[in-house]
């Protein structure tokens, strides 16, 4: 027990020295991570260098890099498709631009993202009136609503590393699909979002396929007696660059901080990493940090 505690106790100290190195040195760091990304299958971190001012993708395996704790807003693409830094070099928080930069290329609102205000008679976006999917996803067999653009509604999962997922509905415009994922997850229960927890988790256990299609099918028969819905068959999502099961949990990291080891994978948002055991890095969380390549 002793043993075990001075243990902790030496890591957590670690990474306390490990983060005040990154806040003396962070200044100094040249890349910008302007963009993480799903391509089908085929993962990927751009970065801007502030240094020649050159676009380009951030290498990951293996894992040896310093993020920053800082967050900058990444600016934007403009219509020509080149590259704008932030003018202001704005702070960010929760989301990764500035409001400035988001209403010249995004939402004007940047709060619509989560919940949206009107169905684009305010701000005039096609994007808010755009036909909308409501999906079930499933980690391994826990699920979760959600609803997403038609256009990339398996991208978003992708993205989110399920394992599986069907379409269950559409709605004309955004704001509608938004009212009916909250009604779907209030009146049957399913959560809008699965932990994290349970997402690394799910990587140590091999997926349970039958367990799935039998949630599956009660969950379209309840669809369809209660809202009149008809799902589509379900599609799984199987090709994620990983070996799977994982032999053990992998620890979730601190963003900010050094990270170094052997590259095992990637699914969703995580990066796993061996070093000294199996850590995860969420990769959706570095846009508008900055890196220096160790």
């Amino acid at each position: 027990m002793l043993i075990t505690c001075a243990a902790d106790i030496a890591a957590k100290m670690f990474t306390r020295a490990d983060q005040m190195l990154i806040e003396q040195s962070e200044d100094a760091f040249p890349l910008h991570v302007i963009e993480y990304y799903w391509k089908n299958f085929d993962p990927g971190v751009v970065v801007h260098d502030v240094r020649s001012g050159m676009i380009s993708e951030l290498d990951l395996d293996p894992v040896s890099i310093a993020v920053s704790k800082k967050r900058i807003c990444i600016g934007l693409f403009d219509d020509h498709g080149d590259y704008v830094k932030c003018p202001k070099a704005a702070p960010v928080t929760r989301f990764i631009q500035c409001a400035d930069c988001s209403k010249e290329v995004f939402l004007p609102v940047q709060e619509c993202v989560f919940e949206p205000r009107c169905e684009g008679e305010r701000c005039d976006l096609d994007f808010c009136r755009r036909e909308h999917v409501l999906y079930v996803a499933f980690y391994d067999t826990k699920m979760k609503v959600g609803m997403s653009s038609s256009r990339r509604v398996e991208r978003r999962l992708i993205e989110q590393g399920a394992d599986a997922f069907a379409i269950i509905g559409k709605r004309p415009t955004r704001l509608q699909a938004r009212k009916l994922e909250k009604e779907l997850s209030a009146k049957l229960g399913i959560p809008q979002w699965v932990k994290k927890e349970s997402v690394l988790r799910n990587l140590s256990r091999k997926v349970d396929k039958r367990g799935i299609e039998g949630r599956y099918v009660g969950l379209k028969m309840t669809l369809d007696e209660m809202f009149a819905l008809a799902p589509e068959p379900l599609h799984w999502l199987d090709g994620y660059p990983i070996k799977l099961p994982l032999e053990h949990v992998p620890h979730l990291q601190a963003s900010w901080g050094m990270h170094k080891g052997k590259c095992v994978g990637m699914k969703g948002r995580y990066l796993i990493y061996n070093s000294d055991g199996l850590r995860a890095l969420d990769l959706s969380d570095l846009p508008s940090r900055y890196v220096m390549p160790r």
